[in-house]
């Protein structure tokens, strides 16, 4: 599909103003664009398939909370309109940091954060299947997580082929497997670890195309020797081969939230995360 350039009328309501995501490697293209009768910028993801537009549309009516993106409806011929997110994604907030990685502190704000999105996508029963750092933006410090475009409820089924992003895909995913909340807190994991250091657990190079099905991954420590033991520990057990092994978000998210030793508090006084949990 061609770029859109900015300026063009895709709609009686809808004018272009920019490209926020090219549709390359099969993506559909997302834009800024102006709603004329809502009097403000939207993000507009483009489909060729009506089809794919109702499911993505009809999945995020059911989510609402805080750290997902909102959906604002769809458009003829086949235009979904989100929320306008301003900010960078983690990725680049990532790369924008000393040494390429966050601290321990900032890494475990937005781990919680995309946590509870996680947690509400598997309560409205769904599964993300593409949680990384290039699908959250940071909203003047709120991680919002975004692209459901390959979420699925989870079923006894296999997967009619491997997908999601390479690198942050669990092994149930690279086999084409069944997938559970479990294959969210595999991704959930890489993004962690790749926060606290700036790369990715598994080696890349390899003529495997999917390591992380017979590799170990690296030890965290080894790239962030800083990072506590015990951190290392539950990044870790989210990287597990087998999906039973890997923690629990609800209960996980609470531990992360020890970690936090700098700023203001993630929770009022007087909320209790491990009695929530």
């Amino acid at each position: 599909m061609s770029a859109i350039v900015a300026g063009t009328r895709i709609s009686p309501d809808l004018t272009v103003l920019g490209i926020v995501a090219s549709g390359d490697s099969g993506r559909h293209p997302v834009y800024i664009v102006w709603h004329a009768r809502a009097w403000c910028p939207m993000a507009c993801k483009v489909f060729t398939s009506p089809r794919r537009l109702r499911r993505e549309a009809a999945l995020l009516a059911t989510l609402d909370h805080p750290n997902i993106v909102r959906c604002l409806g769809a458009r003829r011929p086949a235009h979904l309109l989100m929320e306008f997110l301003e900010g960078p994604t983690l990725a680049a907030l990532i790369r924008s940091r000393p040494r390429g990685r966050l601290g321990v502190s900032d890494a475990m704000r937005v781990a919680v954060h995309l946590g509870a999105a996680l947690v509400h996508t598997h309560e409205r029963g769904f599964v993300h299947l593409d949680v990384k750092p290039s699908n959250v933006i940071v909203v003047r410090g709120r991680p919002v997580l975004f692209d459901f475009g390959i979420a699925c409820r989870p079923t006894t089924r296999r997967l009619r082929r491997p997908v999601g992003t390479a690198p942050y895909m669990a092994p149930e995913q690279c086999r084409a497997g069944t997938v559970t909340p479990a294959t969210d807190v595999f991704g959930f994991g890489v993004t962690l670890y790749e926060s606290l250091t700036g790369r990715l657990p598994f080696p890349g190079g390899s003529r495997r195309p999917f390591p992380q099905i017979t590799v170990p991954p690296r030890p965290l420590r080894q790239h962030a020797p800083a990072v506590p033991a015990a951190l290392e520990e539950l990044v870790m057990a989210c990287l597990a081969a087998h999906p039973e092994a890997r923690p629990a978000l609800p209960g996980l998210l609470p531990a992360l939230h020890e970690f936090i030793q700098h700023g203001p508090s993630m929770w009022p006084v007087g909320f209790d995360p491990s009695a929530a949990a």
